[in-house]
């Protein structure tokens, strides 16, 4: 047994901000400021009696040493359950007729070995046995190499501590690492992941090799005022994920987009300089709770993409790519939104992907995306064009793989690794089109994993001077006046996504053709750069407005300092016939598809 107090547990503790005392040398580890613990229980909070009871759990809060001894105890009070906790343990046993797991199991790291469930006895000690069972030479208690040992304390009941004791001849804490700070709500506290090790937030924190704060707290939402006492906290990394809870209850769109807003500001404020991953709204199932009918969270996404959007350290994450959809069923242990050992694994093993490739500042991003572009010529040049007039959001920077979101959901995306290009898509998710770049074998790898169809397309690039236009052609910039009569006379609306057309108009990129006052033509381009939207309307046809429009779009680009390029469909003879007479080159053929 056990024979010296050798430490106080408060001095070994990882992912607490503080240590709250419960009389008699007892203490009780707070992964939150008292600043943070009162905003979440004011009357501001959307459900403060469940946040105060979730907030005092001790989600990713370790007890961490190195001993040389071959039995530790540590003396551990355990909590009641809270409600909210035995409420989604129901929900799992309803779900799969089995009894879930108690959730106020203790696991140990013993160097590479896992420990637990365990539990303290009826005097409130938890004792450990740190000799492995496969040794074979066990030296004597104080005698052996010093063994580091981390004790996962329950995320989802409260626990107080004490002392520490142990049978060897050397205890001593492990300094602390940098953190990562995990803020979001049940999916991100810990709910039926059944082991406090094997939760997302600390296999995440693992895999980066930082400490971990886990203030997820059950029920929670974006709620600006529960960051207050963090100020000057050491932080590595940042990851926020909330939005799942508001489709539980009424909601209104505007209160909750500015919610949404205030919130990241202040995060961007208080960790400026750390990179931030927001998570759109995790994956759920309908079955046991639908949705409320007059819940906002449809629109919970584009307010985070927005918000996201003005800070430059923020990174948006897909949740919805996290895990897989089909078997939804199976991950989530409940039902219907908590993911389960399984799913818990899975979301971590694509974060992490997902981290990795962001983590270093954007720009530097953007300039290793671009070098790699630019050295492959002509068959990338959709993407070093977006590239370099810095559009879209690299989401991929690799020497087998580059990957950029362009504004309206397109992805231009070059690979001539598919192994890695389908690893990059399980986890960034898919995009509605995508531009690939490459040989057929990729583009069919991104129709497999979009669930779509490659389509060959020709790219033609202007490669001469400025042409001649017409001094008698009246041509003018259109202005977002003229989208409903660009709409009813383009003869493919059908290629516009939503808002593109409106961004185009206002930024000055389509350019009309008029005849005694009225619109007879006009071409644009599209978001990610490639000219077209060339349309001459019937009854002004075989007049030379074409070949005028397309002049015209080419000398406002080359006056711009680009080069001008356009994609066209192998059928589409009058284009073809159009750009040949006029001069553009045709680059090689089948290096360029497209894959909705």
């Amino acid at each position: 047994m056990p024979s010296e107090v050798s430490l106080r547990a408060a001095d070994l503790l990882h992912g607490a901000l503080d240590v709250v005392d419960a009389g008699g040398g007892w203490v009780r580890p707070s992964r939150f400021s008292a600043a943070q613990l009162r905003s979440l229980g004011s009357v501001r909070a959307w459900h403060p009696g469940l946040y105060r009871h979730m907030a005092a759990c001790a989600a990713g809060v370790s007890v961490e040493f190195a001993t040389d001894a071959q039995t530790v105890g540590l003396e551990l009070r355990l909590g009641e359950v809270p409600r909210g906790t035995a409420a989604v343990l129901a929900d799992v046993a309803r779900h799969t007729g089995v009894e879930p797991p108690r959730p106020d199991a203790v696991f140990v790291d013993v160097g590479a070995r896992h420990l637990g469930p365990l539990f303290p006895d009826e005097k409130n000690l938890l004792t450990i046995d740190l000799v492995d069972p496969e040794a074979l030479v066990v030296p004597l208690p104080g005698l052996g190499e010093p063994q580091r040992v981390r004790v996962w304390l329950p995320c989802l009941v409260p626990c107080e501590l004490r002392g520490v004791t142990h049978d060897g001849s050397l205890l001593e804490g492990v300094a602390p690492r940098r953190r990562l700070l995990v803020l979001g709500d049940s999916i991100a506290q810990g709910f039926c992941a059944e082991d406090p090790a094997r939760t997302w937030p600390a296999l995440l924190a693992d895999h980066l090799g930082l400490d971990l704060v886990n203030q997820g707290v059950g029920g929670q939402v974006f709620q600006p005022g529960t960051l207050a006492g963090t100020e000057g906290l050491d932080v590595e990394a940042v990851v926020v994920e909330f939005g799942d809870n508001y489709r539980f209850e009424a909601c209104d769109a505007g209160l909750v987009g500015r919610d949404v807003r205030a919130y990241l500001d202040e995060v961007a404020r208080a960790w400026p300089e750390a990179p931030i991953w927001v998570l759109t709204t995790p994956p759920h199932l309908e079955v046991a709770y639908p949705t409320h009918p007059r819940s906002c969270v449809g629109a919970v996404d584009a307010m985070i993409e927005e918000a996201a959007a003005r800070h430059a350290r923020m990174r948006v994450v897909d949740a919805a790519a996290l895990l897989d959809r089909h078997l939804l069923p199976r991950l989530l242990a409940d039902g219907s939104d908590h993911p389960g050992p399984e799913g818990q694994r899975m979301i971590a093993e694509r974060l992490s992907f997902v981290v990795d490739a962001t983590a270093d500042d954007p720009a530097e991003r953007r300039e290793r995306a671009l070098e790699t572009a630019s050295a492959l010529g002509e068959v990338a040049l959709p993407l070093s064009d977006a590239l370099a007039r810095g559009v879209g959001e690299v989401r991929l920077a690799d020497a087998g793989a580059v990957i950029v979101d362009v504004p309206l959901g397109v992805r231009l995306l070059w690979a001539s690794d598919r192994k890695l290009v389908r690893r990059a898509l399980t986890c960034l998710g898919t995009a509605g089109v995508t531009c690939v770049m490459g040989e057929r074998a990729v583009a069919r790898e991104v129709a497999r994993a979009a669930g779509g169809k490659a389509r060959a397309c020709e790219l033609v690039v202007w490669r001469a001077g400025a042409p001649e236009v017409e001094a008698t052609r009246d041509l003018r910039t259109l202005t977002p006046a003229y989208a409903g009569a660009i709409v009813e006379r383009y003869s493919h609306p059908e290629y516009l996504r939503p808002g593109e057309l409106e961004v185009l108009l206002a930024q000055g990129r389509v350019i009309g053709g008029f005849e005694d006052g009225r619109l007879v033509g006009f071409v644009g381009e599209h978001s990610h750069g490639a000219m077209g939207m060339l349309e001459v309307v019937p009854e002004a046809r075989r007049r030379g407005w074409g070949r005028a429009l397309a002049a015209a779009k080419v000398r406002q680009l080359l006056g711009e300092g680009r080069l001008p390029w356009a994609e066209v469909w192998p059928d589409n003879d009058a284009s073809l016939a159009l750009e040949l007479s006029m001069g553009f080159d045709f680059a090689e053929s089948g290096r360029l598809w497209y894959v909705s």
